[in-house]
């Protein structure tokens, strides 16, 4: 099983839409909670949040499909975190699975502590979690909510949304070092060979170590951040995805 340690899933459903909340109270005795659920009475100090991600419209979709969305709505929580997340997604899209996928970095300390795991991707089908991705297993669940095989005519659920317009695209940071060699001069090629414009923070240059470790943890470099996604180290895949899910176009005819 592939598992790469970046966030958690967690699943909420309503209706024909898949939304999710959190809330967070502090019970009568003292004690802080997270939950999906909203509190009992006699909680304190709630708060309530509305998680982002995307929503799924299932009203054209045949009736089956509609029963299975119903009774066992799909939840995937995703990252960029390249061959496992790109498998995961594909796998929804192949089988024609309308699903809601949200972002694990999104808000990573209140998934920690609603969930008490780090682990995407990870799969929610009605009430079953399946953490990572293992093919056999996700045919199980899928196939036992009721889901198709394959996606229904006319239908295109995974398709790929409409390319964003530069003004709307987050903006893009890359802090390296003068000494890190192969691993920064690839990650600059690889945002220059895809045509992001970003700005270089040179680490112990024009950008502090203390601003560094902040952000990621520690001094290691590169690290690339693209909205408020971080990712930490040079990855091809990773890179790719992590522009990929904030809506930067991939230059015509590259993979």
């Amino acid at each position: 099983m592939k598992r790469i340690i970046l966030g958690v899933l967690m699943l909420a459903a309503t209706g024909t839409l898949v939304a999710a909340d959190l809330y967070r109270w502090v019970d009568e005795n003292g004690k802080v909670e997270y939950r999906d659920t909203p509190p009992p009475s006699s909680a304190k100090k709630v708060e309530q949040r509305r998680l982002g991600g995307s929503t799924v419209e299932t009203s054209a979709l045949p009736f089956s499909v509609q029963q299975a969305v119903r009774n066992f709505p799909v939840t995937l929580w995703n990252a960029a975190c390249g061959e496992p997340c790109d498998q995961a997604r594909a796998h929804l899209a192949r089988r024609g699975v309308p699903h809601a996928e949200k972002d694990a970095q999104a808000d990573v300390e209140a998934f920690k502590k609603l969930t008490g795991g780090m682990g995407v991707p990870v799969l929610f089908v009605g009430s079953n979690r399946i953490s990572g991705y293992l093919e056999s297993e996700w045919d199980s669940a899928l196939d036992i909510a009721g889901y198709p095989r394959t996606a229904p005519p006319g239908t295109r659920p995974g398709a790929k949304p409409a390319a964003k317009s530069a003004a709307s695209l987050p903006p893009v940071k890359l802090y390296t070092h003068r000494d890190c060699g192969t691993a920064c001069s690839g990650a600059r090629s690889l945002l220059s060979d895809r045509g992001v414009s970003f700005e270089e923070a040179v680490v112990g240059e024009t950008a502090p170590f203390e601003e560094l470790e902040r952000l990621a943890g520690d001094y290691r470099v590169p690290v690339l951040v693209v909205g408020e996604s971080v990712t930490r180290g040079f990855s091809p895949a990773n890179y790719h995805g992590a522009l990929d899910a904030a809506g930067f176009p991939r230059a015509t005819g590259k993979p």
